[in-house]
């Protein structure tokens, strides 16, 4: 049995996906809502997210409420593939229309399944 073979739509595989920096991982644009909640929960709020890009290091969110560099926040998916993720912001930045965008770093790579997961959210 052959192994499957990626389809043509394969988030991975886009050749101008990724900006071109010198970053260890590449990060690809995606545009889809979500939702994030401050780690450890003192309060059982979940916030509305965009997530801009993704990366197996970290993400890039942007959202109505500021959260300081060094927040864990836990992010979540709509649907199971992709299931929670923990993450850590480093850079806070306000946006041109006052929103915040901020970076963040999982405490540990994703695999590629788990990313390709975060990716097909926008489809």
């Amino acid at each position: 049995m052959n192994p499957p073979q990626p389809s043509r739509r394969d988030p991975l595989r886009r050749n101008n996906g990724a900006k071109k920096e010198n970053r260890a991982s590449p990060r690809f644009p995606s545009h889809f809502k979500t939702y994030c909640q401050l780690i450890p929960g003192e309060d059982e709020l979940l916030w509305s997210v965009n997530v801009e890009e993704v990366s197996c290091q970290g993400l890039k969110i942007i959202s109505h409420r500021r959260f300081e560099p060094g927040t864990v926040l836990r992010i979540g998916l709509i649907h199971d593939k992709a299931g929670l993720v923990m993450a850590r912001a480093v850079h806070v930045s306000q946006t041109p229309e006052g929103d915040w965008s901020i970076g963040c770093i999982f405490p540990n790579k994703l695999k590629e399944d788990e990313l390709r997961a975060w990716l097909e959210e926008e489809q």
